[in-house]
């Protein structure tokens, strides 16, 4: 049965900073339009959309060129937004803090519009872990969205997680802790609730703490995806789950203070529940996705959006938003992107 045609648009939109003066924003743009094979997008219906100081709105239109470009110019202009269709494939939306490195005055925005090739249902999640304990392998189930006994009710250890972290000290911003912690401690009070140490720790402390990703069997683990990754679009990976090439963990070390860093523009492929034969090969796999990075909290927290294929040995993981194997009553089952 052949995968009925859709038509979505591509909405690119960026802005700089605000603080930037409107000289300072790229005036002379070209929108460059390929698919996820790389093929030249020709035809297709760009919209640029520059606005001025003043508020005034200017769109220019048009199809791009035999090289899937077009361009577009102006004067003055404090915020840019970018627009692209194809039938048949996937829209596309650049944020206002995707382009903080554009260069000024003139700048080509490449984009990249996937095809709908095969949309199939996956269990697809924004899991929130709490990470009970320290120095111990936490498996986590992505088929039951839980942890493993005796920490959860989950059957198979899909990914596992350890962490440890330290408390080291109140943060400056309290110049005197003690007044802070009995505030607390009056507010718990006139609510009905105990005052908690450990959880004043958490919210007022300074901690830093590290994580490290594992894979409990053999050839089973994690590629990191960057070249790859189209950070604003619906689809931002490939739609196949690749072969080989699977490292065997991530680690990542964080703190709760400071500034933070420009979010990292990266998604993974995983391979879990794999099964050998005598000499080695795999019988079969099981494949799964992850948009963004993996974030830590350094005080023992875990997020991230997953999306796992139940079905051994099937590396598709394009997913259709209408077929979430987690009912969408589930915390975190609302998962619009493909």
């Amino acid at each position: 049965m052949k995968t009925p045609i859709r038509t979505f648009t591509a909405a690119l939109a960026f802005s700089l900073a605000a603080c930037q003066s409107p000289a300072q924003v790229a005036q002379d743009l070209t929108l460059k339009v390929n698919d996820d094979t790389g093929r030249v997008m020709v035809g297709a219906h760009a919209e640029i959309m520059f606005r001025s100081i003043t508020n005034k709105e200017i769109t220019q239109k048009g199809p791009t060129d035999e090289r899937g470009e077009f361009r577009a110019s102006t004067e003055q202009t404090i915020e840019t937004k970018l627009r692209a269709s194809m039938p048949g494939h996937y829209r596309a939306l650049v944020r206002d803090s995707d382009y903080y490195d554009m260069p000024i005055g003139k700048a080509t925005v490449p984009v990249v519009l996937p095809r709908v090739l095969q949309p199939t249902a996956l269990h697809a999640l924004r899991a929130s872990l709490n990470l009970p304990v320290q120095d111990q392998w936490l498996g986590y189930d992505l088929q039951a969205a839980d942890f493993v006994p005796p920490h959860g009710k989950g059957k198979t250890a899909d990914v596992r997680f350890k962490f440890r972290n330290e408390f080291v000290g109140f943060d400056e911003a309290f110049k005197d802790i003690d007044k802070e912690r009995e505030i607390v401690r009056r507010i718990k009070a006139g609510r009905g609730e105990t005052f908690s140490e450990d959880e004043f720790r958490s919210n007022a402390g300074k901690w830093r703490g590290a994580l490290e990703v594992s894979f409990p069997s053999q050839k089973e683990g994690v590629i990191t995806e960057t070249e790859r990754y189209w950070f604003y679009g619906q689809l931002r990976l490939p739609h196949l789950a690749p072969e080989n090439g699977y490292a065997p963990g991530l680690r990542y070390e964080m703190t709760n203070q400071g500034p933070r860093p420009e979010p990292r523009r990266v998604g993974y492929f995983l391979r879990t529940r794999v099964k050998l034969d005598a000499d080695g090969d795999i019988i079969s796999a099981n494949y799964a996705k992850i948009y963004d990075d993996i974030r830590f909290d350094a005080r023992g927290t875990v997020s991230f959006w997953y999306y796992f294929n139940p079905t051994p040995n099937d590396r598709n993981l394009e997913f259709d938003p209408a077929r979430n194997l987690f009912p969408q009553s589930m915390d975190g089952a609302n998962v619009a992107n493909p």
